[in-house]
């Protein structure tokens, strides 16, 4: 069971009409919450019955040792002058002038280093510990990574290399990118949306993606969990240059029932997928991760790859077990189509979900504590 599930998922919970409700059974509660997270998620689908069964059964087991029934405080109207300043000049439909307004920073030169040491066969584990050691946020979030409960070894390990070695070259390029990423808006906190849980969703989005590449026998899990972790950057993006666009998109899905691309693309002209992937390719990053994020809630219309849909299907799981980030937590419509194109198994996703609940607190710990420093 997740720590975290304690904390956040259960007060998300609660705020679902259910106040005064700690005196109910707790299956009941359980059952009443995830039907409100699933209320969009369309027509009945095996995978959905399998996600909705392990959430119940999580925010029943949470429950049952004494979480909490608070409900969450309500979102407050923005600030005119946050209103009038952030929206000014801002067009419906300009993605790259959106992406402009964002400023994303130049990847760091440690993640280039490793980038470039990984494209040549085999980097040895001396080579990576000495590029990961320029950065001592990285150093230190590597460190705790393997002498956490995710590796479980007897004697705690203390150099960089052996820690290297420990990890895997391939997930420690992720962990590179996680901690900068997670350190991205920081100095700027977006209004409308709640960093802590908005990391939360990403970091469990890219721990189930991994999850489910990893089950499927793809041959590189970790860009799994790199597309998971940045999937929403867009929104983040929205929340933090364009914040009553924002706040109006969240206001739809809540008066009108919408869906979030449904009333991004009736109030912004543009998805927050569309306005990652245009942000993100400032970095170079391979196209096949740009099409994962662009795509991520309709992936059959990124056939090359299953990365999209992956993401997509990761996505809407962790929300299930409400891990939510974007203000709009409910699930949506799986796209039947690509999910029907990849044969994935409700084993396959239950094995997925226990990695999500086993190892999400750790990660979250590691790749939060390295990106605050």
């Amino acid at each position: 069971m997740s720590d975290i599930l304690l904390g956040v998922v259960v007060p998300q919970a609660m705020g679902l009409g259910m106040q005064g409700g700690c005196g109910r059974d707790a299956q009941d509660l359980a059952e009443e919450a995830v039907a409100r997270r699933f209320r969009l998620s369309g027509a009945t689908h095996p995978l959905l019955s399998l996600l909705r069964r392990r959430a119940v059964d999580s925010l029943a087991q949470a429950l049952r040792d004494g979480a909490s029934c608070e409900p969450p405080a309500p979102r407050m109207p923005l600030p005119p002058e946050v209103t009038h300043e952030a929206n000014a000049g801002l067009v419906p439909g300009d993605i790259d002038g959106l992406a402009e307004r964002a400023r994303l920073p130049a990847l760091p030169q440690v993640f280039l280093e490793l980038q470039h040491a990984m494209e040549r066969e085999e980097p040895s584990y001396e080579e990576l510990a000495a590029i990961i050691s320029k950065d001592p946020r990285l150093a230190a979030s590597l460190l705790r990574l393997v002498n956490g409960p995710l590796f479980a070894f007897r004697a705690p390990v203390e150099t960089v290399t052996r820690a290297v070695a420990a990890a895997g070259t391939r997930r420690v390029t992720s962990l590179a990118l996680g901690t900068f990423v997670l350190g991205l808006f920081r100095e700027r906190p977006p209004h409308v949306v709640n960093l802590h849980d908005f990391w939360l969703h990403s970091v469990a989005t890219a721990l189930m993606a991994q999850a489910l590449a990893a089950r499927l026998g793809r041959d590189d899990p970790e860009r799994y969990f790199v597309a998971g972790l940045l999937h929403d950057m867009g929104w983040l993006a929205i929340c933090a240059v364009w914040p009553a666009g924002a706040e109006r998109v969240l206001d739809r899905c809540r008066d009108l029932g919408q869906t979030l691309t449904e009333a991004e693309r009736a109030e912004l002209g543009m998805t927050h997928g569309e306005l990652g992937a245009a942000m993100l390719r400032r970095w170079n990053l391979p196209a096949v991760l740009l099409g994962a994020v662009c795509h991520h809630h309709a992936p059959s219309e990124s056939p090359a790859s299953d990365e999209a849909l992956l993401v997509h299907l990761a996505d809407e799981a962790v929300k299930g077990f409400g891990f939510g980030g974007t203000g709009d937590d409910c699930v949506q419509p799986l796209d039947l189509d690509a999910v029907a194109a990849c044969n994935i198994s409700a084993h396959d996703l239950d094995a997925a979900c226990d990695a999500l609940l086993e190892g999400v607190d750790e990660m979250y710990a590691v790749l939060g504590a390295g990106a605050r420093g």
